[in-house]
């Protein structure tokens, strides 16, 4: 983790959920699937696929490739799940189609501030901020060939996804750690990653994000697009934002660090009253202290509210904070 922080970490995360859209009808299939706006050619965006009745069902990082080509990437788990979801809505005109290329391919995921430095002794393609922003995509020469870059991360730093095939990785891998060598790269794990999301409050799939919550609900008011004519659980989520949403989501830390941290599903409260439920906790090596992210009523989620987290059968104080608890104007991720 301080590595990732402070220098450089590489991951080799294989398990990624990887589908290629194509065809004239991609755009309008995906555009009417998804509530989130879709990316313009060559940029990233993350998106949410709902129920009719506005809960959140999938997550998706989506590439826009070209016009008519996305990439999607999805959680490890979510494979079989996603494909589903994608599969029951395809238009019958053939005009759009699928293929999974989860086991064609894997990814090493480079982080940290020194992560440009080190990617650039790899490539010869253009890594700075004008020829390759935040949130976009590029294919870079490498001395393995071509590889998909994805300027994007889940902890929150300066860093690239590198999408190789299965035949590239393992040289890949070793011409980034040999570049690495004298900027003490390490390798991380994902357990740092998920300390490392929470200071971010990133959500994670079937833990803060599942079918009993809508986007609202989660707080990513800002992934909805409802001037979007038409996609499927806008109807709910006209209905949801008119009426208020029954919860929020919020990130919490402990006033004092304690022996453990919040479990999953652990009990809020506010003084007698249980007012929500905890779906991460873990400690943040970034800030030193104990997070939680929560759903709770709306009324509680003001920074600074006061409430108590039931962990293990007692009662800890905890704080409301303002998302994300770190770096919160994203600096890092755009240096």
């Amino acid at each position: 983790m301080h590595a990732a922080r402070n220098g450089v970490a590489i991951l080799d995360l294989p398990g990624f959920t990887k589908i290629e859209v194509k065809g004239p009808g991609a755009f309008a299939y995906l555009d009417n699937l998804l509530c989130t706006k879709l990316p313009k050619v060559g940029r990233i965006s993350l998106v949410y696929a709902l129920l009719p009745d506005g809960k959140v069902l999938s997550e998706f990082t989506v590439v826009r490739v070209a016009e008519d080509s996305f990439y999607l990437v999805g959680a490890a788990s979510s494979e079989w799940h996603d494909l589903d979801v994608l599969e029951m809505a395809l238009p019958t005109d053939g005009s759009v189609t699928l293929k999974n290329v989860t086991k064609d391919y894997g990814s090493l995921i480079l982080v940290g501030p020194r992560s440009r430095e080190v990617l650039s002794q790899v490539t010869t393609s253009a890594l700075d901020n004008a020829a390759f922003p935040w949130l976009s995509m590029r294919m870079i020469d490498t001395a393995v060939g071509p590889v998909r870059a994805l300027r994007v991360n889940y902890v929150g730093e300066l860093g690239w996804e590198l999408h190789a095939s299965n035949e590239q990785m393992v040289a890949l891998y070793d011409a980034i750690w040999k570049a690495g060598e004298n900027h003490q790269i390490v390798d991380m794990g994902i357990y740092a990653v998920d300390s490392l999301r929470l200071d971010k409050c990133y959500r994670g799939w079937k833990g803060d994000l599942e079918i009993g919550f809508s986007p609202f609900d989660a707080s990513l008011d800002r992934f909805v697009d409802l001037t979007k004519p038409a996609f499927v659980g806008r109807d709910a989520l006209i209905a949801e934002k008119a009426a208020g949403s029954k919860w929020r989501f919020v990130p919490m830390t402990l006033d004092e660090d304690g022996d453990a941290d919040a479990p999953f599903c652990a009990s809020v409260f506010s003084g007698e009253k249980r007012i929500g439920i905890a779906t991460s906790g873990g400690w943040s090596f970034t800030l030193n202290k104990s997070v939680a992210l929560a759903y709770v009523r709306p009324e509680f989620e003001a920074a600074g509210t006061k409430l108590e987290i039931e962990i293990f059968g007692e009662r800890k104080k905890a704080t409301v904070g303002q998302e994300p608890l770190f770096d919160p104007r994203n600096e890092r991720l755009r240096s």
